[in-house]
């Protein structure tokens, strides 16, 4: 949603809350806030997230900020027609139901926003790692587990994704050794990969990010730092996301 077709009053609040900052994006929901009724919309800021809401018969919105340091998880569950957009801080879960035409508003907000720290340091204050170098198709089984485990629970359609790519127990069994006894950053800096193999990772590690219906930033930020170290660009990231969707809307058949 553009930030200019807000409600004046939404508006106003900002601009004395954000003096001379402009929101990463508006995300309007399909409703309200945890499946009541009426309307509302997220607004993050790099720091902070405001979130408005109130019912049609509430002639003001109520609004609650939250920080984006405080967040746990930041999640995005896709379905058919839809999404749903979870902020969990803590005890406190804000779910947002919205409609296809604000995912991508909630997906730049994901990449935006800096809500796994401790991650990001992870990646980018490590030293780059260079062992001996690894086949590209043990490689990609090696990111595969990476992916599949960051969220510290393997999905079934995860699991089903990585048993399919790998085809044999051999690939499988020498991929997981690997993947236990190495680091994440570690297993980059042993590939050497072609432009084609490279795309060839990106699509897969995306499509397995998305395999279980949620989106998870960390997940996203692992994709983030593997296309980094591979010289791919935001564009193309963004393109093998777009058809990937298109791709697993099965449900318009």
């Amino acid at each position: 949603m553009d930030f200019t077709f807000l409600a004046d009053r939404i508006k106003t609040q900002l601009l004395e809350l954000q003096t001379g900052n402009k929101p990463l994006c508006v995300i309007r929901g399909s409703g309200g806030f945890n499946d009541e009724l009426g309307e509302s919309y997220i607004i993050p800021f790099s720091d902070v997230i405001y979130l408005y809401s109130r019912k049609f018969s509430d002639p003001d919105f109520k609004v609650k900020s939250v920080m984006i340091a405080d967040i746990e998880h930041l999640l995005l569950k896709q379905e058919a027609f839809s999404a749903l957009l979870s902020i969990d801080v803590g005890s406190d879960i804000t779910n947002l139901k919205i409609s296809s035409a604000e995912i991508p508003n909630a997906e730049l907000m994901l990449e935006k926003i800096d809500s796994c720290n401790d991650l990001e340091e992870q990646f980018s204050d490590s030293e780059v790692y260079d062992g001996a170098p690894i086949s590209p198709l043990l490689g990609l089984a090696i990111l595969l587990m990476f992916i599949a485990t960051t969220d510290d629970d393997i999905a079934d359609e995860e699991q089903e994704f990585i048993t399919k790519f790998c085809n044999d127990d051999g690939l499988y069994n020498k991929a997981y050794e690997y993947y236990q006894n190495n680091t994440f950053e570690q297993t980059l800096g042993s590939l050497v990969l072609n432009e084609q193999q490279k795309m060839c990772y990106l699509a897969n590690i995306i499509e397995l990010a998305m395999v279980d219906g949620v989106f998870d930033s960390r997940e996203q930020k692992m994709i983030k730092c593997f296309a980094q170290a591979a010289d791919l660009t935001e564009d193309q990231i963004r393109t093998i996301t777009d058809v990937l969707l298109i791709k697993n809307q099965l449900s318009i058949l």
